[in-house]
């Protein structure tokens, strides 16, 4: 939503004189923002969970300055244009290669939903092996985790806007959905981790992402279906 196609839609809607030095600002401003999305990467993988989520609730925030860096200009782009031109310019995110039905998008969402925030408790639990005294915090963790990836999963949209703004509009609210589930989560995950010992601690810092399937096994898995 930030890094914009500017010279496809200069292709598509062909400006006028006026309407090129709003197209003009409009690229400037997306020059910016990726420059603020960029700036959020964190030089290293924080070692820890908590910072990791951190990291992730930073990256959000750049997101959605980004987004409202971009916001005003295209605005004054997309009012300044004809009925014709509008028209074509909405017809572009449905027109784009490879561009995702709303169906698609509205599924990708509620699945990137429910992995954004799914903490992998079993593999918590196997790894850190919680003792009874630690079993409370980890309980809360789960809750929370489960509440979280709930309430994102409910955010997600049921159908793309055919409007730019109003698609801006809602990745940016999709945005903030994501940082207030990070929000509600981190207490939980701080209490659990504070109750670990070095050594859990340790273990728990070493947790990644799950391996990702190959196509081979994920033949096997599916009995080779189609």
């Amino acid at each position: 939503m930030t890094n914009l196609p500017i010279e496809q839609i200069r292709q598509t809607v062909h400006p006028t004189a006026d309407q090129e030095a709003a197209l003009d600002d409009l690229s400037a401003a997306s020059s910016r923002a990726s420059d603020v999305i960029k700036s959020s990467c964190p030089s290293s993988v924080p070692l820890t969970p908590i910072g990791r989520l951190d990291a992730a609730e930073q990256r959000l925030d750049a997101t959605v300055k980004a987004i409202q860096i971009v916001r005003p200009p295209l605005e004054k782009l997309y009012q300044g244009l004809s009925d014709e031109q509008r028209q074509r310019f909405n017809a572009m995110n449905g027109s784009s290669e490879g561009a995702p039905s709303a169906g698609n998008m509205a599924a990708a969402c509620s699945q990137q939903g429910g992995s954004f925030i799914d903490l992998p408790v079993q593999r918590i639990e196997q790894v850190v092996q919680p003792t009874a005294q630690q079993q409370s915090a980890f309980d809360n963790l789960k809750k929370a985790a489960q509440k979280a990836g709930d309430q994102l999963q409910a955010s997600c949209p049921t159908a793309v806007p055919k409007s730019p703004m109003a698609r801006i509009d809602t990745v940016e609210t999709r945005l903030r959905a994501m940082t207030d589930a990070i929000k509600s989560v981190r207490p939980d995950l701080q209490n659990f981790y504070a109750s670990l010992s070095d050594e859990q601690k340790a273990r728990f810092n070493t947790i990644g992402p799950p391996p990702k399937a190959t196509s081979s096994q994920r033949h096997s898995q599916t009995g080779g279906q189609q």
